[in-house]
């Protein structure tokens, strides 16, 4: 019985929706955070590292797993798509560069920010180039 509770509990550890729920909440917070600095003008920069490295960590875990679940032919997409992610990175980091300027507030964006922008960018660069492997792994495999 205690066996079956460890696997289960593993499996629920590393299953998709968990990472993906892990992966959006923290996308949301750390957006949400940015935000509420800009606004008040840098007052609480010093916790964007510490949110950028837990920011990175949970993203690499969820597109990690995600990846080789997909290699053990195990990962169902979901077509929450990658480009969701950059599109919605894009847009924040747009923001906090060009709002300075705009709002005539005093806010200098942290390149921790400009880093994770880059990270979200080499992830789905990274998980592109595995799909396109693996499909035409698979198509070569079935021919």
């Amino acid at each position: 019985m205690g066996k079956i509770f460890l696997e289960k509990k593993e499996k629920d550890f590393f299953s998709d929706s968990f990472w993906r729920f892990l992966t959006n909440f923290w996308t949301l917070l750390f957006m949400g955070f940015l935000i509420f600095d800009f606004i008040f003008e840098g007052k609480f920069s010093y916790l964007v590292a510490a949110f950028s490295v837990i920011y990175a960590s949970i993203l690499s875990v969820f597109a990690g797993t995600k990846e080789f679940r997909r290699w053990q032919n195990a990962y169902q997409s979901k077509n929450h798509p990658g480009e969701i992610f950059v599109f919605v990175w894009t847009l924040v980091l747009v923001f906090l560069l060009l709002a300075p300027w705009i709002f005539k507030k005093n806010y200098q964006i942290s390149s921790e920010v400009v880093s994770v922008y880059i990270m979200v960018l080499t992830i789905f660069a990274l998980t592109q180039g595995s799909k396109k492997i693996y499909s035409r792994q698979k198509n070569t495999l079935s021919d």
